[in-house]
């Protein structure tokens, strides 16, 4: 053969071998120059990842990632962070919704204030009637419950309810009680949940399932109305790097509500929902519903009330409170009752506990359910106190410990006064619950807290609140790690409801949820952290903010 014949072949050849060493799959996002916290099982980090059709395929060096994939989008971070999308595992997003449309009394610092604030809102908007959110009696100079005085002074005509910000109280002008039907003396309120005056009338403030029985009275949103707000709320969530948020017990009407959202693809968030123990729900709802962007996967229950509120159920009566030991919000009965439809039918049980004896009942409760190894991860949420003798109890019976960090930051001021200096000592004990059962899906409870997750983190490593109070931080012995607290917004808050497999870290055949930051929260110096923000998030790999 001719030497230049030759020459030609070899040369093709290359040719070829080096189109086909260099060709790049094309892939709609690839992603590089970053500092990348995968959260996977090393807690791994990485430079660069692709994503096409919603999910990771790849991850690694910018090299790597850039040598094998072509994006249709390409983004050069710039060596800025980026994690797994924020996983909200325990909040209220109708609640957090429509106090979009309410008066927002938290930080109000009197009664006087309240009442400001309700005026101001009423002389913009001139409604029919008037509720309020997050009002706290432990900043006021009196911090005892309020009475209705000068609500009724202020408001004669039409009916005012104000929630407490733990919504487990609501204080209200006679009108709203009138609308109840409620009177003094009646034998349907549950001892302790109507306060009283000396005169034997109602002070106003009414606790547990008499305050939900007031609050039944607020006139309804309209389903356009609800909507407007949870997209507006979504918008919110979307902005503070929330990928995925829970909504703790809805009824049937709300869920369906959520589902039409859904499936007319209005929903960018991925939505948890706990169903309330209904009849109604029971019957339509027969196995837990998974969608993308909707889980029906655990029913909500309560077996207690507040520590704001005095009523958290407690073994020894309150410190500052010596006849009051608390209210236990859901009888025995009515509870297995609840748990047993919730076993049969695969769901998961989520309890809201948060005294000691709280905690210990449901713990004696779930034991009648659940056996040693099982992998049914039913909750206990909040864990607030917990006896000494209770925190093994969690991880001998595989039950997850539910915590939001925010409240101990906001509770600390007040809460040695209910609970005295030994009691304290087993009180938003996030690490000791970590270590008693492994892990623990991380919450905000919003709109108890701010539904804001880098409060959540702030709060679990440094035990300060947002002005850096108390210099060092509170019961810091119970301070969590960055790497945990990562985890616990993150892949736990994910294992939390089952989806581990789906999200919540960032490896290949997950959903490519995630957020770039401002500023890196595993190395920055902790007062810096409160001053970082959210700059993207990505949900399916689409762009949801900004």
């Amino acid at each position: 053969m001719h030497k230049q014949t030759i020459a030609l072949i070899v040369t093709g050849m290359t040719l070829i071998l080096s189109t086909s060493c260099t060709t790049r799959r094309h892939v709609d996002l690839v992603v590089y120059n970053a500092r990348v916290y995968t959260v996977d099982s090393s807690f791994s980090a990485c430079e660069a990842f692709a994503v096409d059709d919603g999910i990771f395929i790849a991850s690694g060096t910018t090299g790597q990632i850039r040598e094998q994939f072509k994006g249709r989008r390409e983004l050069d971070l710039n060596g800025a962070p980026v994690y797994p999308a924020f996983n909200d595992a325990h909040s209220h997003l109708f609640q957090v919704a429509q106090g979009l449309r309410y008066v927002d009394l938290r930080g109000a610092a009197s009664v006087d204030e309240v009442i400001a604030r309700l005026q101001k809102h009423y002389d913009l908007h001139h409604p029919g009637f008037l509720v309020g959110d997050g009002w706290d009696q432990t900043l006021w100079e009196n911090k005892d419950l309020p009475d209705n005085e000068k609500l009724n002074k202020a408001f004669p005509n039409i009916p005012v309810y104000l929630r407490r910000v733990d919504f487990h109280a609501t204080w209200v002008n006679e009108v709203a009680i009138a609308l109840a039907g409620l009177h003094a003396g009646d034998i349907s309120i549950p001892q302790g949940e109507a306060l009283m005056n000396t005169s034997g009338q109602f002070t106003g403030v009414f606790l547990e399932n008499t305050s939900d029985r007031i609050n039944a009275t607020i006139p309804h949103m309209s389903d356009q109305e609800l909507v407007a707000c949870i997209l507006e709320a979504q918008d919110l969530c979307l902005a503070f790097g929330l990928g995925s948020v829970t909504d703790a017990g809805l009824p049937l009407g709300r869920i369906k509500l959520l589902d039409s959202l859904q499936k007319a693809g209005a929903l960018k968030l991925r939505i948890d929902v706990w169903m309330d123990p209904s009849e109604e729900n029971f019957s339509y709802f027969t196995r837990p519903y998974q969608s993308d962007r909707l889980d029906i996967s655990a029913v909500k229950l309560y077996i207690d009330g507040a520590l704001g509120s005095s009523g958290a159920l407690l073994y020894e009566p309150y410190s500052d409170d010596p006849l009051n030991k608390g209210i236990q919000f859901t009888s025995d009965r009515n509870f297995l009752a609840a748990c047993e439809k919730a076993y049969e039918r695969g769901f998961q049980v989520a309890t809201h506990a948060i005294g000691d004896k709280g905690v210990g009942k449901v713990l004696d409760l779930y034991g009648q359910f659940l056996e040693p190894g099982n992998d049914l991860r039913w909750r206990i949420e909040h864990a607030q106190v917990v006896a000494p003798d209770d925190f093994k109890r969690f991880g001998e019976l595989n039950i997850v410990p539910s915590v939001q960090s925010t409240h101990a930051t906001a509770d600390m001021g007040w809460a040695v006064a209910r609970l005295g200096p030994e009691r304290i000592k087993g009180a938003y004990a996030f690490r000791e619950l970590i270590c008693a059962a492994g892990w623990a899906p991380f919450g905000t409870d919003a709109p108890v807290e701010s539904i804001n997750p880098l409060y959540t983190f702030f709060a679990a490593v440094s035990r300060m609140d947002r002005n850096f109070n108390p210099p060092g931080g509170w019961q810091t012995e119970n301070a969590v790690s960055r790497e945990n607290t990562l985890r616990g917004m993150t892949i736990w808050a994910a294992r939390g409801s089952f989806r581990e497999n789906d999200k919540g870290s960032i490896e290949p055949g997950k959903w490519a949820d995630f957020i770039v930051w401002s500023g890196d929260l595993m190395t920055l110096p902790v007062e810096e952290i409160p001053g970082t923000s959210c700059c993207m998030t990505f949900i399916g790999g689409e762009q949801v903010y900004p």
